[in-house]
């Protein structure tokens, strides 16, 4: 596998090729998303977030979006940067994709938002594997009601992620 390249959607083809990807995928987000779900959310992230994408060489492998700020509170607690997606091609899942991808995200946030203080991340409660890996890198600090079921939320500050995630660097 060679370098991933990671970059934030700016133009009308990024948003494509970010689309095409999530319905795609749309099934691995919760496995009763449909097709107008997934418009819907590429709407909001389009307009409210921001959404990175992952590929290698010409090919989208995975995706991630954020909301500076979160949408409960209008997005007026800029010191908050939620990660509420992280979704990589099954050929592509594994530690060290989602570090850099996650590695990417944290650190434009940072440079973007210089404000934001705390990362939070969000992940259906039912899924496993995700809470296992988030935890990694935050504590849990609570649930709440989503449309696919219970998420749970977890936080830490931007300080801290990022200096975890610089010790992944050096492996």
């Amino acid at each position: 596998m060679t370098k991933l390249q990671c970059e934030l959607c700016a133009s009308d083809d990024d948003f494509a090729r970010a689309s095409l990807f999530l319905l795609r995928h749309m099934r691995d987000v919760h496995p009763s998303f449909s097709t107008l779900d997934t418009v819907a959310l590429l709407y909001q992230y389009i307009t409210e977030g921001r959404i990175v994408l992952v590929r290698d060489g010409g090919e989208t492998v995975g995706l991630g979006a954020y909301y500076h700020g979160t949408r409960e509170a209008d997005f007026e607690n800029k010191a908050v940067a939620l990660i509420d997606l992280a979704l990589a091609d099954r050929a592509y899942r594994g530690s060290r994709v989602f570090v850099e991808g996650f590695g990417f995200m944290v650190r434009t946030i940072a440079e973007r938002h210089p404000e934001v203080q705390e990362i939070r991340l969000a992940a259906q409660s039912a899924n496993r594997y995700l809470n296992r890996l988030y935890a990694k890198f935050a504590a849990p600090c609570g649930t709440r009601e989503a449309r696919w079921g219970k998420e749970t939320l977890y936080v830490s500050s931007i300080a801290n992620i990022t200096s975890m995630l610089a010790k992944w660097d050096r492996v």
